[in-house]
């Protein structure tokens, strides 16, 4: 706070009213109002929910430019500062793995593969015995959500709660691997990483578990939350669609609110984006006819599309896979069996719904589970009881069932 002060005063200024009048005058008003369940966004939200998720809608709502994360991606974390985790060295993959459209595009974009980090997450109480799997031991690979910008697959990130709780509820699976893959960014930012930057990357963390790790494919399970939930699903699209030397498909994707449609073709008053804006985390777009063109995640999808046309965005099924204006005839043929976890109450809930129904047109095996009640990405967040608990326990069973 004293940088903040001493080099952004007018921010500091603005933080500081925006904090005391959240806690001393909003917030006990909204206590009040909840006080009767009839007033609460969801009738089923106990009283504490419903403060947690407006006191989240107006953090959301701060207006300042997204921070840069200030970590540095490839500094080496020692065993010291990780429990029940370990750090290791992925390497790029090489020119043959990069193709079609995504080779193309990258080449557009100036992407290429190149060295990332990773970090293994252990069940609680075990001893790290190198990166070898053990015959016909599974794992999840993680991709972390956070809009494409913000996030880390290092076990001190929020999202690391979704694989510590399989890694809990799972009796089969002893543990998972999350790549760091690179963050993208966009102005007032200089811009940093458009697509295909993370989907190489998360392609690069596949070849490290099958190639280097030793995990036969049909036993890595792809998993992702929100735009990590986008890149398990596009990756294991991107894998089904390009046959690869030595690398084929996964036996399993676990999709929990994927982002799926950047270009949000599905948004109407009906949609969910529009629907549940008043149930949701996020902060509640200015009402009136202009929430219908105002995009959701801006500042990530803007440094996705990078130097790319935006109809790149609204048709490429790599970005935007369950977009209307995306070639759906044959999209899903071949793709795993999948597990598709929405909260009935988010904004992205239309992502997962067109996901389930794609697949399932196709003749796709797939598992629908969507609480009414919960938000955005609730099995990373643990107040989000009982639906966090009960879903991964669920997950957990059809983890154990491969």
């Amino acid at each position: 706070m004293a940088k903040l002060v001493d080099y952004q005063p007018f921010k500091a200024l603005y933080l500081t009213y925006f904090l005391s009048s959240l806690a001393f005058v909003k917030a006990p008003i909204w206590f009040i109002h909840y006080l009767s369940r009839a007033h609460r966004p969801r009738s089923g939200w106990t009283l504490k929910r419903a403060m947690i998720v407006r006191t989240c809608q107006e953090l959301f709502s701060v207006k300042l430019s997204p921070s840069r994360s200030k970590r540095d991606p490839l500094a080496e974390v020692p065993d010291s500062k990780l429990v029940d985790a370990k750090f290791v060295w992925v390497e790029p993959v090489s020119d043959e793995y990069v193709v079609g459209e995504v080779r193309q595009l990258a080449e557009k974009t100036g992407v290429s593969s190149t060295k990332i980090t990773g970090y293994w997450l252990l069940k609680k109480g075990s001893s790290w015995a190198g990166p070898k799997a053990k015959p016909g031991e599974k794992t999840v690979l993680h991709m972390h959500g956070g809009a494409f910008y913000v996030g880390t697959g290092n076990p001190s990130d929020i999202t690391a709660n979704f694989t510590r709780g399989l890694l809990e509820h799972s009796t089969t699976l002893e543990r998972t691997f999350a790549v760091d893959y690179r963050l993208t960014a966009s102005p007032p930012h200089p811009p940093a990483n458009p697509f295909p930057a993370a989907l190489i990357d998360s392609l690069a963390a596949y070849r490290y578990l099958v190639h280097d790790a030793g995990f036969a494919p049909e036993n890595i399970i792809l998993a992702g939350d929100s735009a990590g939930g986008n890149l398990a699903v596009t990756l294991a699209l991107y894998l089904v669609h390009n046959p690869l030397p030595g690398l084929p498909p996964p036996g399993r994707v676990l999709a929990v609110s994927a982002w799926l449609d950047l270009s949000m073709s599905r948004r109407k008053p009906a949609s969910s984006t529009v629907a549940n804006a008043p149930t949701d985390i996020f902060a509640r777009p200015a009402p009136g006819p202009g929430q219908l063109v105002q995009l959701f995640g801006r500042y990530g999808v803007a440094g996705i599309q990078g130097p790319l046309a935006f109809d790149v965005v609204k048709t490429c099924p790599y970005i935007s896979p369950v977009s209307l204006e995306c070639a759906a005839d044959g999209l899903w043929k071949g793709f795993p069996e999948s597990y598709v976890v929405a909260g009935g109450a988010e904004r992205l809930l239309d992502d997962s719904k067109a996901l389930v129904e794609g697949l399932r047109a196709e003749g796709v095996k797939v598992t629908e589970d969507i609480p009414p009640d919960a938000v955005h990405d609730f099995v990373v967040m643990r107040w989000h009881e009982p639906e966090r608990t009960e879903a991964l326990q669920r997950v957990g069973k059809w983890i154990d069932a491969m």
